[in-house]
């Protein structure tokens, strides 16, 4: 028996509306036209988001269904979703425009809230996606989905079936009211802009205290983050640093790296790289020299500091086996410099110690550390840490020197140039960059990578007081005399299988 053309005509239709519903790949593809002029470029990143983004919706869909009183079955959430990408890969195409527009497919009840670092950049994203909603196609695709004739704002619109999308940016407080089973943050920095310290406080309390408060079921609503790594402690470093396990960090850097996240992602690189024809390494090239090193590493490369450091390079510093530290006995001008802060908040800036000692002209870290004390507290953990005590010359310093001397322990003040810790740091560099600075192995991972104080982030860092001690100890010693930049270890002592050789007149023997 022939079917009625009409009914043939529909089938083809029904079967696409069944892929799309199912895979969020095959709806990208589909709707792409509607709204990017391009022609599409399909990578194998593209199918980890939407894979990615399935996972992550799928529990929500499943949840108790408010049109069937009888369906009783309920999946709670399993974790939240970061993911870490470099522009120019359709994140925010795939992400913020068509994942809420393949969500309503599924589930025309769902409530949406999307957000990013303006409120032109969330309008255009709702926009876009309201505009493949009411294309046509979709509309023939998936008749249950249709927009309120008296809800259809363009950051602000709803279904026949009571779901919502609504947009809105950080800081906004226009979000009273409103509750959401999926919370999608699209670039909640900006990029093409300094981020500052203040505007990273704003979007990451924004995260903590609105966005926190704005889901219909905490077991149940997911938050889906999306940007770019600009700061150590930008919401990422800052949603990461909590430890919680409900989430899942995805990190796809441009080029192969060592941190991209899950691993198995790395074997689907192409020849090294993530996006090989949008982000080629002609591409990649042009963006290092326009972006900079420090801009390169957190938009492309997904991490906040260039590989081995921003103002402070890794490299620069000569790591020793344990057992191959000299004896403190063996090291002369021992001391401990200070950077000091009064506070007991973790906030807040902390204090922060380098102790080191000077062998052969060069310098010696055996020891270093930071915590938050308030007084007397501070000045106890200070006798405990051990001097002299090198201290600068102004605020909390004096207090701290005047309380030691008291206690008959030796604190000296150490005047400080009146210039900011960039500049500080650039007087102090120079002997690390010779080759001068020497740190026990057991101690470098923490001195260098620590998330809080860790050198590398400097001046980007949630914490620089580290830093700023360093760069006292080393101008403090350069100016003393106590080291001369250019009689590098290296350049006087022959080595041996990547530790120096100690000549006659030195007193310490190194062992092999």
């Amino acid at each position: 028996m022939t079917r009625p053309p009409e009914i043939a005509e529909l089938d083809p239709h029904r079967a696409l509306a069944v892929k799309c519903k199912k895979h969020l790949s095959v709806f990208v593809r589909t709707f792409w036209s509607l709204i990017i002029s391009d022609e599409l470029v399909w990578e194998w990143h593209m199918d980890a988001l939407c894979k990615e983004l399935e996972a992550v919706f799928r529990p929500v869909f499943l949840r108790a269904d408010p049109r069937d009183p009888e369906v009783k079955m309920r999946l709670d959430k399993v974790y939240d979703l970061i993911i870490n990408i470099p522009p120019g890969t359709s994140k925010s195409t795939i992400c913020t425009i068509m994942a809420p527009a393949w969500a309503w497919a599924n589930d025309p009840t769902l409530r949406i809230m999307t957000g990013s670092h303006s409120d032109s950049l969330s309008t255009e994203h709702a926009q876009k996606s309201r505009d493949i909603i009411t294309s046509a196609l979709y509309r023939r695709l998936f008749p249950l989905v249709r927009i309120k004739d008296d809800k259809g704002l363009k950051t602000n619109y709803a279904t026949t079936l009571n779901g919502q999308r609504f947009a809105t940016s950080v800081g906004s407080k226009g979000t009273t009211g409103m509750h959401a089973h999926v919370i999608i943050i699209d670039d909640p920095l900006n990029p093409k802009t300094a981020v500052s310290a203040a505007g990273i406080l704003a979007a990451n309390q924004w995260l903590d205290k609105t966005l926190s408060t704005r889901k219909t079921d905490k077991k149940i609503t997911v938050r889906i983050l999306i940007m770019q790594r600009l700061a150590v402690h930008d919401c990422t470093g800052h949603a990461l640093q909590k430890g919680k396990t409900t989430e899942r960090h995805v990190c796809l850097p441009g080029e192969l790296a060592s941190n991209v996240t899950p691993a198995q992602y790395a074997s689907e690189y192409v020849d090294g790289l993530l996006s090989p024809k949008r982000l080629g390494r002609t591409e990649l090239a042009e963006l290092a020299i326009d972006l900079g090193a420090a801009g390169y590493a957190g938009q492309i490369q997904q991490r906040p500091a260039p590989e081995g450091g921003l103002k402070w390079r890794e490299e620069w510093f000569r790591i020793v086996p344990d057992r191959l530290f000299p004896k403190l006995d063996d090291l002369a001008e021992r001391g401990s410099d200070w950077d000091l802060a009064y506070t007991k908040e973790e906030q807040n800036s902390a204090s922060a110690f380098i102790k080191s000692g000077v062998l052969g002209g060069n310098i010696y870290i055996y020891d270093f550390g930071w915590n938050w004390y308030e007084f007397p507290a501070l000045i106890t953990w200070m006798r405990e840490v051990g001097g002299p005590h090198y201290i600068e010359n102004k605020g909390p310093g004096k207090s701290a020197k005047q309380s030691l001397q008291q206690k008959g322990i030796i604190a000296i003040e150490v005047k400080v140039n009146a210039k900011d810790k960039i500049a500080r740091a650039n007087d102090a560099t120079p002997a690390a960059e010779a080759g001068m600075v020497y740190l026990r192995e057991s101690m470098a991972d923490r001195f260098f990578n620590d998330p809080k104080q860790g050198i590398i982030f400097f001046p980007n860092g949630e914490g620089n007081d580290l830093a700023d001690a360093l760069s006292q100890m080393l101008v403090r010693r350069t100016k003393s005399g106590q080291i001369t930049i250019g009689e590098s270890l290296r350049e006087r002592r022959p080595e041996q299988n990547g530790h120096p050789v100690e000549l006659a007149e030195d007193p310490l023997t190194w062992l092999d």
